[in-house]
């Protein structure tokens, strides 16, 4: 007689079902729902249906991963909670979306145009992987080259999404660290709106890419040697997964290099300070630092941008120091009148974007302090996952000097690209501690709500987190959708206007467009943008005749979103009206002005 299944399994198999049910619901609904015209807000344009059915599958999937004891359960409830995360990073993909991202993500999609024609050689871009990437995936599915470029950013966080929880049970051990690892992954902590984004974006895609290198390095280091030193297939799979993040992005790479170094040092300083040999007994990061070194240094010093970068830093940094730089300070005290102005407050800001990262910065200190300290009994019995852990905090140690070059060298948003980093670091150390804390719990009287508190505590951290995916009127950011007829109305724009005529926007240059759709080389007849005053008298400009794009974008932007803080509504209204101002063409998402 075939023996039932516990009723444990059962349930989990039910709910699971049920999770899986409204997932494929939710994105069949979203992906017979397409945006129409530019939409503000993907979070508020998406049908409701789809938000409830992936509430409903990341329940379900927090449910059964953390309640069942059934593995092949467990599994398929981390599968299903990594699919409802990704359904909501792939949503302008699902939604279908003819591109996502404005500025920077517009040269992307120049760049992989000029990469598919043959115009451009990977040599000649700094960061060459994406753009290859997005190129490869437009030959091999036919895509257009925008929805290619689009497909990347999914598939690296699929990256993160895997290797997070591998890289968590890899150092810690057990079911628990595997299901807390695939929580945090879903949360995508590292991302937010000020530097690091889910849009083509290299910086961006260079961090989520980083756990699989730090995941193979754990291996790396506890391969046995071969005696022939660190000539294995790990250091090369290692030094291959280095190259790829020197090619995603070298700014990042050189993080990633620091993380080596910050590894093999806690390796020296063990090794002296210890009695035991056993103390420290990993392999010998010395040749893959090196390794990396040089391929880092053979790419950079013939990629003309990432030096021109490195010395903008150095300047900075160096106007800091002299005190003929205002740093960082200045732009964060603008950036909060900006904030009050539209009625809403750093801290209200800070909070929405940053609340579970902070949750996840307190769990990696107090880790912190324990891997330090060694009070804890569990580490005095691990003392491979001691080093580990006082290595990844060693890397925190070596990068965050980077980030106070870049903060106080007020160099772009480069500090946060480094936040970002850091946060991957700070990630994993806190999904570490969160595993301890519920082997901890699961030993005393409060086991019995320990599984539920997790659920609750994982889909609250989910719902914060999914909110801040993408800009929206939430953050006071408009939404970086571009709609086809944008792309089409400035194509239109350069074709009208011929090569020599000078085009104007509002804050957006038409320069990143024209980037996108004929070529990547600069163009300063371009690079003009409007201010309020200027938009309401085009006719006071100086120079000779001249062109005003303007997008829908722009408008819902400036209107809505930023409460005409910047461009009133009537100034927008008043170009109609103003002598001598000749509107050319408008497709009902772009318009384009002729002021002779």
């Amino acid at each position: 007689m075939k023996r039932l299944a516990p009723s444990g399994d059962r349930f989990t198999a039910a709910v699971g079902l049920v999770g899986f049910a409204c997932l494929t619901g939710a994105v069949l609904i979203a992906h017979v729902n397409p945006a129409t015209a530019y939409e503000l807000s993907i979070y508020a344009s998406t049908p409701t249906p789809f938000w409830v059915g992936i509430g409903i599958a990341y329940l379900s999937a927090a449910v059964v991963s953390f309640s069942t004891t059934n593995d092949l359960h467990r599994r398929l409830g981390l599968v299903l909670g990594g699919a409802g995360s990704f359904a909501i990073v792939a949503l302008p993909l699902i939604r279908g979306y003819f591109y996502y991202g404005v500025n920077d993500p517009m040269t992307h999609a120049g760049i992989t145009r000029e990469l598919t024609a043959g115009t451009l050689t990977p040599y000649g871009t700094a960061y060459p992987a994406v753009h290859t990437l997005a190129a490869f995936l437009s030959g091999v599915t036919g895509f257009s080259v925008w929805q290619s470029a689009l497909l990347v950013p999914p598939v690296v966080a699929a990256i993160f999404f895997v290797f997070v929880p591998l890289l968590v049970r890899a150092v810690v051990g057990g079911e628990t660290a595997l299901v807390v690892g695939g929580f945090t992954a879903f949360l995508l902590v590292p991302i937010h709106q000020f530097a690091t984004n889910l849009f083509p974006h290299p910086s961006s895609q260079a961090v989520l890419f980083v756990p699989i290198i730090l995941y193979l390095l754990v291996g790396y280091l506890r391969s046995p040697d071969s005696g022939y030193g660190s000539a294995t297939a790990f250091s090369a799979v290692v030094l291959v997964t280095v190259g790829a993040s020197i090619l995603l992005h070298p700014m990042q790479a050189l993080n990633v290099i620091l993380l080596l170094v910050a590894f093999a040092l806690v390796g020296f300083v063990a090794s002296r300070w210890s009695n035991t040999q056993s103390w420290w007994d990993h392999r010998s990061l010395a040749p893959v630092i090196l390794l990396s070194v040089i391929a880092f240094l053979a790419w950079t010093l013939q990629s003309p941008g990432v030096l021109d970068t490195g010395g903008i830093i150095v300047t900075s940094l160096s106007e800091y120091v002299s005190g003929a730089s205002p740093g960082a300070g200045a732009a964060i005290g603008t950036q909060s009148n900006s904030l009050q102005s539209i009625g809403s407050s750093p801290v209200v800001i800070y909070l929405k974007l940053f609340t579970v990262s902070t949750l996840y910065i307190v769990a990696a200190v107090a880790l912190a302090v324990a891997a330090l300290t060694n009070r804890p009994a569990w580490l005095e019995d691990s003392a491979d996952t001691r080093r580990l852990l006082l290595s990844l905090v060693g890397g925190l140690a070596l990068t965050a000097p980077v980030f106070g070059m870049y903060l106080f060298g007020n160099v772009g948003r480069y500090y946060f690209r480094q936040a970002s980093f850091m946060m991957v670091v700070v990630t994993i150390l806190g999904a570490i501690a969160m595993t301890y804390g519920l082997m901890g719990l699961s030993q005393t009287r409060f086991r019995t709500v320990m599984k539920p508190s997790a659920v609750t505590v994982f889909v609250v951290l989910f719902v914060l987190s999914a909110a801040v995916f993408f800009n929206s009127p939430y953050l006071h950011l408009a939404n970086q959708h571009v709609t086809e007829s944008r792309v089409d109305g400035y194509q239109t724009t350069f074709d009208v206007t011929g090569d020599s005529a000078v085009i104007s926007g509002v804050v957006q240059e038409p320069d990143r467009y024209h980037d996108a759709l004929r070529s990547v080389d600069s163009d300063p007849r371009l690079s003009d943008t409007l201010n309020e005053s200027e938009i309401r008298s085009l006719q006071d400009r100086p120079g000779s005749e001249w062109y005003l794009v303007l997008s829908r974008n722009t408008y819902e932007r400036e209107v809505i979103t930023y409460r005409e803080y910047r461009f009133s509504r009537a100034s927008f209204e008043s170009l109609d009206r103003q002598r001598g101002v000749d509107r050319v063409f408008s497709n009902g998402d772009t318009e384009l002005y002729f002021v002779p």
